[in-house]
């Protein structure tokens, strides 16, 4: 019996799971013992506070004592994904400045060489490594007062990743628990249950969401990837009461058949949470039909632009919202001289929350730009408010592609494009996909008397990005539409797209 533990349950069910995942499973009293491990293990290791650790590696059960063990060693952890090419994980490990990297097998060629190139001190696979140094710490107290946290990489508007600061974090270890059961709540997850989590845990809500679970009692299954029969099949098998999911894999679940769907019981749920990207008002309206009124949507960013939440009631009142912010949350509409707009007005989004706006850690010009005199903030998204106070969005961020709920900045691409000898113009930029919401399209001009093929360009990109950063098709131009300034009018590639 653990008296006085950090993590909630350990006390009251010390023998009941926590987490399960194919690595294993974690009672709520193991739970307890492992963060204080990993906690004093990241202290011998030689970090302090604020120092950073990396993490990338397919959702198991180390995610989440990692996490927790990072919180009590007051250290920072940086997720990192998976899908990353060499160069960009070199980039993120450098920029953090992170000291140590925790890699699972899948993933531990591409970390090890992307820790040479930046220095990292310390790399540790996820496994019997990781168990060993976690075996040899002191399961003691770790004793530090000041919370650790996460520093999530986003590119905010445009350009490289940049680690996010955000102004409401916790900075107490006695205060993260109970703050974490009121932002649970405020997400409307219950006290105890079964969350499965099917989304990679690097991004910002499921990773939210493995947070509320062990603060609000809930066993939290975590599957390494998402297949929707497999999802189905384990909502059955663990009685799953919860679920976050991005519109891209509700539309898998939906494309079903009717006889595989019918099959399972699914009957446990209680709140299917989808976010994370635009929904089609077939999907939602399909999503609810199937699965009652429990289908809540959620809007946010790594910034601190959420959470507005809409239930299933109020979004059939509100068609098209993506829901209504809490009361420490306000939301403003700005025109482009930052003039307040009236309801239903459509202008860009800008939030105040307590504390203050975000900053990007190494750069004080890019926080300066998305914030106004009097400490709102936006990143870009325009959108309206009703006389209710529920928001929508009439656009998205300027140029960015959301495709399957990822975000993938237009620029990034077109400079590895840029980099291919035969290329002498190039513009990347989102075009409808029935399944993904957008893909990734290029348009080229080469350069007088080069060469290249569609292949041979995508394969260019694949060497140097994620695959899912990379056009799925080019066209080829004699030139692109530029002003005489040189400003490319990408408004006009995009819009044959859109028209056909």
């Amino acid at each position: 019996m653990i008296d006085t533990p950090f993590i909630p349950h350990a006390a009251t069910r010390p023998d009941e799971p926590a987490v399960v995942s194919p690595t294993g499973t974690l009672t709520w009293a193991q739970l307890e013992r492992t963060t204080r491990r990993v906690a004093n293990a990241l202290r011998a290791l030689g970090l302090r506070d604020d120092d950073r650790v990396a993490l990338m590696s397919l959702n198991r059960t180390e995610w989440v004592s990692a996490l927790y063990g990072n919180v009590r060693a007051g250290t920072r952890l940086v997720p990192l994904n998976w899908h990353l090419a060499v160069p960009e994980i070199e980039y993120v490990l450098a920029d953090s400045n992170a000291r140590v990297l925790l890699v699972d097998h899948e993933h531990a060629d591409v970390g090890r060489a992307a820790a040479r190139r930046a220095g990292v001190e310390h790399v540790i696979e996820l496994g019997d490594e990781f168990d060993a140094l976690v075996d040899s710490a002191s399961d003691g107290e770790p004793g530090n007062e000041r919370a650790g946290g996460t520093l999530l990489y986003t590119s905010g508007t445009t350009g490289r990743q940049k680690g996010v600061r955000r102004s409401d974090a916790i900075a107490l270890v006695a205060d993260v628990m109970p703050g974490t059961v009121r932002l649970g709540e405020v997400w409307r997850m219950t006290h105890g249950g079964v969350h499965l989590g099917v989304c990679p845990l690097y991004h910002a809500t499921p990773l939210g969401m493995a947070q509320f679970c062990v603060a609000l009692g809930q066993t939290q299954i975590q599957v390494p990837r998402f297949d929707a029969e497999e999802t189905l099949r384990l909502i059955e098998a663990h009685r799953a009461t919860s679920i976050h999911l991005v519109p891209t894999q509700l539309i898998r679940l939906l494309r079903l058949p009717d006889e595989v769907r019918e099959r399972y019981d699914l009957s446990s749920l209680e709140g299917v949470w989808h976010g994370a990207a635009p929904c089609p008002a077939w999907v939602k309206r399909a999503a609810i039909d199937w699965f009652g009124p429990i289908v809540i949507e959620y809007f946010g960013s790594s910034e601190g632009t959420g959470p507005l939440i809409a239930t299933a009631e109020e979004w059939l009142e509100h068609p098209g919202t993506v829901g209504k912010p809490p009361p420490w949350l306000q939301v403003s509409v700005l025109d482009d001289d930052e003039r307040e707009q009236p309801s239903g007005a459509i202008g860009t989004l800008y939030f105040t929350r307590p504390g203050g706006p975000p900053s990007y850690e190494g750069d004080p010009d890019k926080s300066a730009s998305i914030r106004t005199s009097d400490g709102r903030f936006t990143v870009g998204d325009a959108g309206w408010v009703d006389a209710d106070g529920f928001v929508y969005l009439a656009d998205r961020k300027i140029d960015m592609i959301i495709s399957g709920g990822v975000n993938i900045y237009p620029s990034e691409t077109e400079a590895v494009l840029s980099g291919h000898p035969a290329v002498a113009d190039c513009a990347v930029f989102g075009i409808p996909d029935p399944e993904w919401g957008e893909q990734v399209k290029a348009a080229v001009a080469l350069l007088p008397g080069a060469t290249a093929t569609e292949d041979e360009l995508i394969a260019y990109c694949a060497e140097h990005l994620a695959r899912y950063k990379c056009p799925r098709s080019i066209d080829f131009h004699d030139a692109l539409p530029r002003e005489a300034s040189g400003k490319l009018k990408k408004r006009l590639l995009r819009a044959a797209y859109l028209e056909s």
